[in-house]
């Protein structure tokens, strides 16, 4: 049963990804990265029966669908998900189950053409239970594509949600022992930069078109790139099973407006840099200053006890006990 206030239960954590539009906030650095990976599988879902295990809000799941799946079953721990997904997520081609990712009793095996689980293992406290559920749902000739982040990486986003980190030979070891084969991919994040073409007013975006509406082919027809790490260093793995690997091309994800962000980020944080750089150097001088008058007063004690333990001093002391005893005056 859908909640009444789907939004007003609805909670998100940064691990629920909202598009911007439901959120109001900007989120095109992680349109960017989730939006790739849905992209990618939308030839292989044509027609097709499909499986989007850990859903989320639904975005993904009803992007599928708009990409001519037959029927999409999106599926998700979370009842609050579910219901924010089947209010504002809905299609004619898709429904939403809640469900614990290592068992989904409400489905039976061998019932999915594709399944897709993104930045769903890492998740689980046994993903390799999980890999074998996923076998049990697929059809014996279906496809897989299943992503998994590299945690490993340099990163300020790092989840505290996550309960496993996976080094791709892990994650590699983990797909191979229950698929035995399958293709395997990495995602990169990256800076680009782009000189492109006007694009026709009729062709002006709404919601997602660059992934409905795909590029021409050679759109780009020159690149440069500088550098990308091998797959071991990349910023996330995606393992396919059951597709050819000539059917398996690069793609690209591209959004000024997340350019833009990371811009305003920076712009925000310099000057706040700049102030912590000279409060730390001004906090640097004060630790001389003070290492300074420390070796002053060292050095004056060392004298002090110099003088003290001279011959000098020890015959002023024995003058000045003398005068005392004589009950002459003393200045000492």
């Amino acid at each position: 049963m859908i909640s009444s206030d789907p939004v007003a239960d609805y909670t998100p954590t940064s691990e629920r990804h909202m598009p911007v539009y439901e959120t109001g906030t900007d989120t095109s650095l992680a349109n960017v990265d989730h939006m790739i990976r849905y992209a990618y599988v939308a030839p292989f879902v044509v027609g097709k029966r499909v499986l989007d295990i850990s859903c989320g809000t639904g975005y993904g799941t009803q992007f599928i669908a708009q990409q001519g799946a037959l029927e999409v079953v999106g599926v998700d721990v979370d009842q609050s998900a579910v219901n924010f997904a089947s209010k504002f997520h809905a299609h004619p081609n898709a429904t939403f189950i809640q469900s614990d990712a290592h068992y989904v009793r409400q489905l039976e095996d061998a019932s999915f053409d594709v399944i897709v689980s993104f930045e769903t293992i890492e998740h689980l406290p046994n993903p390799r239970k999980f890999v074998v559920e996923l076998r049990r749902l697929l059809k014996p000739d279906g496809q897989l594509f299943l992503s998994c982040p590299n945690d490993y990486r340099v990163a300020p986003w790092i989840s505290e949600f996550h309960l496993h980190k996976f080094r791709f030979p892990e994650f590699r070891e983990l797909v191979l022992s229950t698929f035995g084969e399958a293709v395997f991919l990495g995602q990169h994040y990256s800076v680009s930069s782009h000189i492109v073409k006007p694009i026709s007013p009729a062709l002006k975006g709404v919601r997602f078109e660059s992934y409905q509406n795909p590029l021409p082919k050679d759109f780009f027809e020159r690149e440069y790139l500088e550098n990308l790490s091998a797959i071991e260093n990349a910023d996330g793995y995606l393992a396919i099973v059951n597709v050819d690997e000539s059917q398996l091309q690069n793609q690209t994800s591209i959004s000024q407006s997340a350019f833009q962000f990371l811009m305003r980020l920076l712009t925000e944080t310099l000057p706040q840099s700049d102030q912590v750089n000279q409060l730390n150097q001004e906090l640097q001088q004060t630790r001389l200053e003070l290492d300074r008058v420390n070796q002053l007063a060292a050095a004056a004690q060392t004298r002090i006890q110099a003088m003290e333990s001279s011959k000098f001093w020890k015959l002023r002391a024995t003058w000045f006990q003398l005068k005392r005893k004589l009950g002459l005056p003393t200045q000492e």
